[in-house]
């Protein structure tokens, strides 16, 4: 834009000078300028070149071409993702929460030291175990030497059904529930270290690991686990 107006300024000017020697000579006034009329019209030609230069770089608008914008206008509220809705029927429902994973294996019911002695037996219905109130019943030890023992069902017409665990590590409820079943047994030879893996008539499982034998006191210490179902 300042170069269109330099360039109206200057044809102007051209002008001015063109008739302005012969204007102010009629008024008695000497001013410079072109002094024979070739002269002149040269002066006037590249006034009016100036001109038409001047209107043809003129720019069409001043104004900026306004640039698209993506972005709210100031004030407005993002939208911010809900939960996934799912439509049935015409109505729009919220989407349910994926259901939580269901608990399998039996139970602890019970963990604890237990002294399984000659005299009575050690029931593993009973929460603790321990010797039934009315008659005989459960398993207990006999057959006791400085380092072993065995252990046996008490007789009655129910019946423990247990087996010598003999993984590496101690089983889960539902392996030791399920050595119980396919290695039933009434009796057991045991030493320190020993895990006995036992079913109830109650329909308990318990894993019972021998701590110390004490042939003195006709007894041995053990720590059990026993799951219910």
């Amino acid at each position: 834009m300042a170069g269109t107006i330099t360039l109206w300024v200057f044809g102007l000017l051209c002008f001015v000078v063109a008739f302005a020697k012969e204007a102010a000579s009629g008024a008695g006034i000497s001013l410079p300028g072109p002094k024979s009329g070739g002269a002149r019209v040269g002066v006037v030609a590249v006034g009016v070149l100036a001109l038409i230069l001047g209107t043809a770089i003129r720019p069409n608008s001043d104004s900026p071409t306004a640039l698209p914008t993506t972005l709210g206008t100031p004030g407005s509220s993002a939208v911010v993702p809900g939960p996934a809705t799912a439509s049935t029927g015409g109505a729009t429902t919220a989407a349910p929460n994926p259901p939580a994973p269901a608990t399998t294996g039996p139970v602890v019911a019970w963990s604890g030291q237990v002294a399984i002695t000659m005299e009575g037996g050690a029931d593993f219905d009973l929460t603790p175990p321990g010797r039934h109130p009315g008659f005989p019943q459960g398993i207990y030890a006999t057959g006791f030497t400085d380092t072993t023992a065995v252990v046996r069902e008490e007789i009655n017409t129910e019946h423990d059904s247990f087996g010598i665990w003999t993984g590496q590590a101690p089983p889960s409820g539902a392996a030791c529930a399920d050595w119980a079943a396919s290695h039933p047994g009434d009796s057991a030879h045991v030493s320190v270290g020993t895990l006995i893996c036992l079913k109830s008539p109650g329909g308990r499982t318990a894993l019972i690991k021998v701590d110390s034998i004490a042939p003195a006191d006709y007894q041995l210490e053990a720590t059990v686990t026993v799951w219910s179902g």
